[in-house]
């Protein structure tokens, strides 16, 4: 692993506008596919400090010869000859750590949160660290929720992921996963979605319920999970994975807050009493194509084993559902990729239509 340090300054009179052109040229050094990872710090005290600079980057590469790849790479030319004009001093030093450690879980919770900020994607989390467990996975979810719920976001329910054959086989797992949502998820029916926004976005179909009261696990079962809801509408999940070219196992899934960005939801809340949940037709057009057809039986035999599951689950961290939550019970079918331009419309007996759309 080598470590290629740059220690700088900004001239006094160097416009503010420059010096933040110049550091977000630095930040774009991860694009370069040689570079691993870049990070930028800011030395506060200067110019009381004894450090003579005002700001450090550090750039991680595999070998010698990424970093090689980096130094004649284009776009470190263009930064590097756009910063002479304001920078005061530049020094550099380049360490071989030799193999590095695993990184530890807030290391890669830090991967996840940064990787969604900038657009980009990571390695598999499940090869960065072989033998990451569901715990370890599921305390990664946690921290960057965490980190979420510091900025200022507000948890509006919980996205049950995983729950179709059609979706384990897609992506090679087992089991169910589960997602945490926030209310800046939230889309209207027919809301624009910019793609340019995400990275590598899919859709699935779903039935989803709204929470009448609280529901605690364990030992949930259908029947209280029915008494337990206002009724369930039509959503259309948008999921993204932070995940290099969807190359995710249950760990890595799970981490990455069950590949959670979007839910465009419907209005309208059905009484689900006279309805069997398992007979729901639903039919999902692309820009009016028929793309898939599906049940509701095709979610763990049942949607409304999703939110048995789910309470249960949620449990073994001492959380319960609430009143007002909205639980995604899982996707009918086998997710489809999306880009600018594609109207996407799913049609469900009994509970209505919802329809995504998707700009540049």
């Amino acid at each position: 692993m080598i470590h290629h340090v740059m220690f700088f300054w900004f001239r006094k009179d160097s416009p503010q506008a420059e010096v933040e052109e110049v550091l977000e040229g630095i930040r774009s050094f991860a694009t370069i596919p040689a570079v691993k990872d870049v990070s930028i710090s800011e030395n506060r005290g200067f110019p009381e400090s004894s450090a003579p600079f005002t700001h450090a980057a550090i750039l991680t590469f595999d070998d010698w010869d990424d970093k090689n790849a980096y130094l004649g790479d284009d776009l470190h030319q263009s930064v590097r000859r756009r910063a002479m004009s304001v920078l005061g001093e530049l020094k550099t030093i380049s360490v071989d750590t030799g193999r590095a450690a695993a990184p530890s879980l807030e290391d890669l919770a830090a991967q996840l949160h940064n990787a969604e900020l900038n657009r980009r994607t990571i390695e598999p989390l499940s090869e960065q660290v072989p033998g990451l467990t569901v715990a370890d996975s599921y305390r990664i979810q946690q921290l960057n929720v965490a980190r979420r719920l510091r900025d200022g976001g507000a948890v509006v329910g919980h996205k049950v992921g995983l729950t179709s054959v059609a979706m384990q086989e897609q992506l090679g797992v087992d089991e169910p996963d589960y997602g945490v949502l926030f209310a800046d998820m939230l889309q209207a029916d027919g809301q624009p979605i910019p793609v340019s926004g995400l990275i590598q976005p899919r859709v699935e179909a779903e039935v989803a319920f709204l929470m009448d009261r609280e529901l605690r696990g364990p030992g949930v079962t259908e029947a209280d999970a029915l008494e337990a809801i206002v009724g369930a509408l039509p959503v259309i999940e948008v999921i993204d994975s932070r995940i290099s070219a969807w190359k995710i196992g249950l760990a890595d899934t799970i981490a990455d807050n069950a590949s959670c960005a979007k839910v465009v939801r419907g209005e309208v809340v059905t009484p689900v009493a006279e309805i069997d949940l398992r007979t729901i037709g639903m039919v999902l057009t692309v820009n009016g194509e028929v793309v898939s057809t599906a049940a509701g039986a095709a979610v763990l035999g049942n949607p409304i084993r999703g939110v048995v599951w789910l309470a249960d689950k949620l449990a073994e961290f001492g959380v319960s559902l609430r009143p007002g939550d909205l639980v995604l019970a899982g996707a009918l079918h086998a997710s489809i990729p999306v880009t600018g331009g594609m109207s996407v419309s799913a049609e469900f007996a009994n509970i209505g239509a919802i329809t995504a759309e998707f700009t540049s």
